[in-house]
C-alpha cells in the first residue's frame, strides 16, 4: 500500500503559473506515464 507524503509545494499553484504551451506539454507528458498497478486501481475522478 502507498502511504501519503505530504508535500511542501502547491502542485495547483504551479500549474496556474504555467503557460498554455507549458501546460500542453505538461498534460502530455503526464499521460505518457505508465502507472504501477496500484494507481491503476484509482478511479479517475478521485
Amino acid at each position: 500500500m502507498v502511504s501519503s507524503v505530504p508535500l511542501d509545494f502547491n502542485l495547483q499553484a504551479l500549474l496556474e503559473q504555467l503557460s498554455q504551451d507549458e501546460l500542453s506539454q505538461f498534460k502530455s507528458l503526464i499521460r505518457t506515464i505508465t502507472l504501477g498497478n496500484e494507481l491503476q486501481k484509482i478511479p479517475q475522478t478521485e
